[in-house]
């Protein structure tokens, strides 16, 4: 495999006991596979290491994203999760009902460009992502406005403890649904705090890394909300 090249999860790319995986890669038996989509790299120092692309999300069971239906079938939908594999939503986990299965024409349940807040159940290196929608809290979003942050940055804008987004909600008097993958909705009418929160995570992405963010975002809402 050439010294840069973009891999995906269980991409071949070294076979030997010379060189030690990254925290992008994992071991099996004498060779090293990557763990992440990104660009592989084997650097001087003996050690093979993937450099994650920015701005896809990598799935994680147990995560809770916000999905863009794109395709249905007879006993399932795909779902856009802002990741380089699109996820599965089969009926069994979309259906809340718990005495009998759903029989009907699933579009009366979901149809193509619906928004969905869902959690992922199972994922592999053999399989796309399996989401559900049955647990408290997921389902179908009806109305909002749908942001974008870095997938990578969205810890940030929940801060410790959900401290970060707590502020913004509370601030801004809105509900905000977040999901891993680094999609946002507001759940508002407000066009105004839309812009507002639109500004915040321009912020959070571009000083995520410089201390002191959430005075910095308090101050600047303190000063967008009083005008």
């Amino acid at each position: 495999m050439s010294k840069r090249e973009i891999v995906i999860p269980s991409s071949l790319l070294y076979s030997g006991d010379d060189v030690k995986p990254s925290f992008t890669t994992y071991k099996l038996g004498s060779n090293i596979y990557s763990s992440v989509i990104g660009l592989y790299e084997k650097s001087e120092g003996d050690e093979i290491k993937v450099i994650t692309l920015k701005g896809k999300y990598y799935p994680n069971v147990g995560d809770r994203v916000i999905g863009i239906i794109t395709k249905d079938s007879i006993f399932s939908w795909s779902v856009d999760i802002n990741s380089f594999v699109e996820a599965i939503l089969p009926v069994s986990f979309a259906v809340k009902k718990r005495k009998r299965e759903f029989t009907g024409n699933i579009t009366k349940l979901l149809t193509i460009n619906d928004v969905i807040y869902a959690q992922i159940i199972d994922f592999d290196k053999f399989n796309p992502p399996i989401l559900s929608l049955k647990k408290k809290g997921l389902g179908k979003i009806n109305s909002g406005y749908l942001l974008n942050i870095t997938p990578g940055k969205v810890p940030r804008l929940i801060g410790k403890k959900h401290s970060m987004i707590k502020m913004i909600k509370e601030m801004l008097g809105i509900n905000i649904i977040v999901g891993k993958n680094g999609r946002i909705v507001a759940l508002t009418n407000d066009f105004n705090k839309v812009k507002i929160l639109e500004e915040v995570i321009q912020k959070i992405e571009f000083e995520a890394h410089v201390p002191g963010l959430t005075d910095r975002i308090k101050n600047m809402l303190e000063s967008k909300l009083s005008k």
